[in-house]
């Protein structure tokens, strides 16, 4: 995710220049761009081996772009889910429409408003100054969000479930990459699912070094269940029911 490419990024970051003062990063979000692209960059995480020798299930857990306007003829229609959860801030919900009422009135619909902050007058810096590290930023910066989230995957009778955020390739990328790195998925297989969203977005192509900050974080911590735990705020239980519940016996 470049946030500093400004109309070929979905979401980038732009400096005002009244003062020669140093401001915080105001959020622009190409809403016109995703308008077009409502429930596109949709997959199933599931099929995917484990280190373990088991694999994720099928047809339990989905990602997407944003659900606003869903065609008839789109397979989500077929998917019998149970959830839905939403990790678009409130103002992004605005903007772009609420999932299709086609879709909401079959689900438990659950708003997580991953990025309010980014909206917030508060005279403080948003984003890592650091380059290639956004991904990890978006992580570091909502664990309350993620916790909430990954609490809510182990609980028993969500799925199927699908999550998305406006693009389904930035918080619903990372969050696809914890998830599948706690279910025992290779890296070089996160990375590919992370990647197959340059399929959709063809500008400000994603990197397979956006990840590594991200699982540098988690390695440092002691692995993906030790920075759950302690980083994120997810006890073994939780983490347990959603091994559990995701990956075939």
């Amino acid at each position: 995710m470049r946030l500093a490419v400004k109309r070929c990024s979905v979401l980038s970051q732009e400096k005002t220049r009244k003062t020669k003062d140093r401001e915080a990063p105001r959020v622009v979000i190409d809403f016109d761009l995703l308008r077009k692209l409502s429930a596109r960059n949709f997959r199933d995480l599931g099929g995917h081996p484990t280190r373990e020798n088991r694999r994720v299930r099928r047809s339990m857990i989905y990602r997407s772009s944003h659900l606003a306007q869903v065609p008839d003829e789109h397979p989500l229609h077929d998917l019998g889910l149970r959830t839905l959860v939403t990790l678009q801030s409130r103002v992004e919900v605005r903007h772009l429409g609420p999932p299709d009422d086609s879709v909401l009135k079959a689900v438990r619909w659950e708003h997580i408003p991953m990025g309010d902050i980014w909206f917030e007058q508060k005279g403080e810096p948003l984003f890592s100054r650091e380059p290639g590290k956004e991904h990890l930023f978006l992580v570091m910066t909502l664990i309350t969000d993620w916790a909430r989230f990954f609490k809510l995957l182990a609980e028993p009778d969500v799925y199927p479930l699908l999550f998305h955020c406006s693009a389904g390739r930035d918080r619903t990328g990372v969050g696809a990459a914890m998830l599948l790195d706690l279910l025992g998925v290779d890296r070089d297989r996160i990375v590919e699912d992370f990647l197959e969203s340059n399929l959709v977005f063809t500008k400000a192509l994603l990197k397979p070094e956006q990840l590594v900050p991200v699982f540098e974080a988690i390695d440092d911590a002691g692995g993906i269940r030790a920075f759950m735990r302690d980083v994120i705020g997810v006890d073994e239980a939780h983490l347990d029911g959603i091994r559990a519940r995701l990956l075939e016996d």
